[in-house]
């Protein structure tokens, strides 16, 4: 039993000791407690430094090139969906003209129709004034849907 006390006393002295160093090299490389070291020490000291700063940088250079190709891949994913919604708008505004052209050559030659055979606007195909002003107020509303 006092074997094992012993060595666990000694194991304790030994990471108390490599912690106590871990902190000394902690604070020297962050520049702090550096009069005791000599030039040789102070030179190993910047080489690590150098080592650990060039490979921050390394890290750095590959987050933001991925955040680059990602940001680019954004923007043609972007350009695309304007490009297709600029279709759809242009179907839409093509359609919009169709029915203008339609309801307005309805609308003229419903009136023919209606002059001609003003007894008969009962009829299957024929305009009545009710279907002619409704006809006029659904334009009257689609030009207004341009604003």
């Amino acid at each position: 039993m006092q074997i094992i006390f012993i060595f666990w006393q000694m194991e304790v002295a030994t990471l108390r000791q490599q912690v106590q160093n871990l902190q000394n090299s902690n604070r020297q490389l962050m520049g702090e407690e550096l009069s005791g070291l000599t030039v040789r020490d102070l030179q190993f000291l910047q080489s690590q430094v150098e080592m650990s700063l060039q490979s921050i940088r390394k890290r750095k250079e590959k987050l933001l090139a991925e955040e680059i190709m990602r940001l680019n891949q954004k923007g043609i994913d972007l350009q695309k969906e304007n490009i297709e919604l600029k279709k759809e708008i242009s179907i839409g505004h093509q359609h919009k003209i169709e029915l203008q052209k339609k309801l307005s050559w309805e609308i003229t030659s419903g009136d023919g129709e209606q002059a001609s055979s003003s007894n008969d606007n009962e009829g299957p195909g024929k305009s009545t004034a009710h279907d002619t002003s409704e006809r006029i107020s659904l334009t009257l509303s689609l030009d207004g849907a341009d604003e």
